[in-house]
């Protein structure tokens, strides 16, 4: 009797070379995928960061409270604020800046902070549909003023976004 002979099976280069290439892009995928999320993730961080910016203004106007000095003029102080810009930084150590940043400070990113308030005074503006509100049927609203805060920022891709927050004001 002979002893059977098992020949030694080993991979060849072929299918070692399409292994490889499979594993290649197996981690390129890979690393695309985490890239891409990087991004997303920077991109909500700045957009969480202009929102937060956003509230804080609006807050800061609503504590203002509307100001009638004159008779005809309910929220004058809230209307003086109208066209006012800013800009606010947001610095490395995780906080807004309202003052321009010293030569050398590192800054993460500049948003600029626009306001907005509407007069004429609800109920006075022209165009269709009505913007007037009923409140209750033949009560409608006066004396408001529509404040409207937005804040811009160009994005690393070079592209302008903004968040916007709204709100209505009576003395």
């Amino acid at each position: 009797m002979r002893p059977l002979r098992h020949p030694r099976r080993g991979a060849t280069l072929l299918e070692a070379m399409a292994t490889m290439v499979v594993v290649v892009f197996g981690i390129l995928g890979i690393a695309l995928a985490v890239l891409a999320s990087a991004k997303q993730n920077r991109r909500n961080l700045i957009q969480a960061q202009a929102g937060l910016i956003a509230e804080q203004e609006m807050e800061r106007i609503t504590a203002m409270r509307c100001v009638t000095p004159a008779p005809g003029r309910p929220c004058e102080n809230i209307e003086a604020l109208d066209r006012d810009r800013h800009e606010v930084w947001w610095s490395a150590n995780g906080t807004p800046r309202y003052l321009a940043p010293v030569a050398g400070e590192p800054v993460r990113m500049k948003y600029d902070v626009a306001v907005d308030v509407d007069p004429p005074m609800e109920g006075e503006e022209a165009g269709t549909p009505s913007l007037a509100r009923d409140v209750l049927p033949g009560l409608r609203l006066a004396n408001v003023v529509n404040v409207r805060v937005t804040v811009s920022w160009q994005d690393p891709d070079k592209v302008l976004r903004a968040v916007a927050l709204q709100t209505r004001m009576t003395p």
